[in-house]
């Protein structure tokens, strides 16, 4: 007899999930609102969107090819995403151009209000409960010849260059290889600015929006070195937010001599201990109410540094600031919460541009907020699959048989483009298993939930 099939969760399953993400798109104010000639309704051209990202489609011609051109496709989409009316390329681009990225946020709220309400969010506390909130930026476009007026811009040696740039915070644990997108801020010009805008000032809007938003959620901002300067520690502090910081000699000069007269005069605890099981020695150094700059004196952090000695004798030295107290009891926790940045390079970024979702690809760039804003759409569906490859079991049954995550999505478009497919169920089913298949023996072929009795 074969296993039974698991069944899927009402909200953390794809079903549930896209549900919650279609009534937050149907929430958001119409720009054409006015015009009585719409013939693609707003939450059908976002949900198109989504759904494009979520097949992983390298470009939203092929998309648009296939929605016009395929008639399994167009079922697929009405019954598996819920889109009634597919706009061609030219269209969304079109629709979603003046709709501001932080339109979106409701949904990813939502999402995590899912999470929570499923008792799966609590699976990424850590720290007596607070939760890793890695932040960092990453490239969305860039070009010599497209642009717009939100575009930075940067002299190059061959002239040039437009870009837009988005600044990420995820949700990471360091002994879970899945993360929580949370939230994003664009990174680009504001109307009527000269100047560029840059990744300090984009953390500003982002941490206050995630202040606003999760107002009784405890959060512990683990960044690079780039944050360790006093009016961003400043502004976490106003945010009620604590902070475990990368911190280099090279940025904080003035930091690091208070550090040596601590040493100097035995003022820092610190001590070694071998880990035979991984073959390397570990070593922990710390204290407390460190000046962090002589800009800012009265500004006091607390100094982390942590270092690992292989057997070769070669040794690798890390360091962080932290608001925290750091007790010889909680070093290692606060160090592998430390490390735990690294989740939104490797994890995040990482995957969304080398394991199928096209990140760096140019979707479309428009007049007003567009390639903004389809970032943050396809941000959105890999929150989607992130809660999915965390909570939902037939999905984890597809990703353990699968393995390869580019070869997990080669099987599942396989399924949405050659079957007629009723639910989500019977895809995922499929997709977790093809083995007890079974098909109508009608033209065209519908997919139809596996029987395991």
């Amino acid at each position: 007899m074969a296993a039974p099939y698991p069944k899927l969760r009402r909200d953390l399953s794809m079903p549930g999930l896209l549900e919650t993400v279609r009534g937050c798109f149907a929430e958001i104010e119409d720009p054409r609102s006015r015009d009585n000639s719409v013939q693609y309704t707003l939450t059908d051209t976002l949900s198109s969107a989504l759904a494009m990202f979520s097949l992983k489609y390298p470009s939203l011609l092929q998309f648009d090819r296939a929605a016009r051109l395929d008639e399994v496709v167009r079922h697929n989409l009405r019954t598996l995403y819920g889109v009634n009316e597919v706009p061609c390329d030219t269209q969304m681009r079109s629709i979603l151009d003046p709709l501001e990225p932080s339109t979106l946020r409701p949904a990813f709220r939502a999402l995590h209000s899912a999470l929570q309400r499923g008792n799966a969010l609590q699976d990424y506390a850590y720290l007596e409960g607070a939760y890793l909130l890695s932040i960092d930026g990453t490239g969305v476009f860039a070009s010599s010849r497209v642009s717009c007026k939100h575009c930075c811009e940067k002299q190059t040696k061959d002239g040039p260059e437009y870009y837009h740039q988005l600044l990420a915070a995820v949700i990471v644990h360091p002994d879970r290889r899945t993360v929580l997108p949370l939230d994003f801020e664009p990174i680009t010009r504001a109307d009527g600015a000269q100047k560029n805008d840059c990744e300090r000032n984009a953390a500003k809007r982002l941490i206050a929006s995630v202040a606003a938003q999760y107002p009784k959620r405890r959060f512990v901002v683990v960044e690079d070195a780039l944050a360790a300067n006093g009016p961003h520690l400043q502004m976490l502090q106003r945010h009620r937010m604590d902070f475990i910081i990368v911190a280099k000699p090279s940025g904080n000069p003035a930091l690091f001599d208070a550090l040596h007269q601590r040493l100097q005069q035995g003022l820092c605890t610190e001590w070694e201990e071998a880990d035979p099981q991984a073959g390397i020695t570990r070593g922990y150094r710390f204290t407390h109410r460190l000046p962090l700059n002589h800009s800012h004196p009265e500004l006091t952090v607390n100094f982390l540094e942590y270092w690992e000695i292989d057997t070769q004798g070669k040794e690798r030295v890390w360091s962080w600031i932290t608001s925290l107290d750091i007790r010889p009891d909680n070093a290692y926790a606060l160090m592998r919460a430390g490390r735990a940045r690294w989740k939104i390079e490797n994890e995040t970024f990482n995957t969304l541009k080398n394991q199928g979702y096209h990140f760096e690809h140019n979707f479309g760039h428009g007049d007003e907020y567009l390639s903004s804003t389809l970032a943050g759409l396809m941000f959105l569906a890999f929150l989607i699959d992130q809660i999915q490859e965390h909570a939902c079991r037939l999905f984890q049954r597809a990703r353990e048989r699968w393995r390869s995550r580019r070869y997990l999505w080669e099987r599942f478009r396989a399924l949405f483009f050659t079957f007629y497919v009723p639910n989500w169920e019977a895809l995922m089913s499929a997709w977790a298993d093809p083995t007890p298949l079974r098909f109508t023996l009608s033209t065209p072929d519908t997919l139809c939930t596996p029987d395991t009795s």
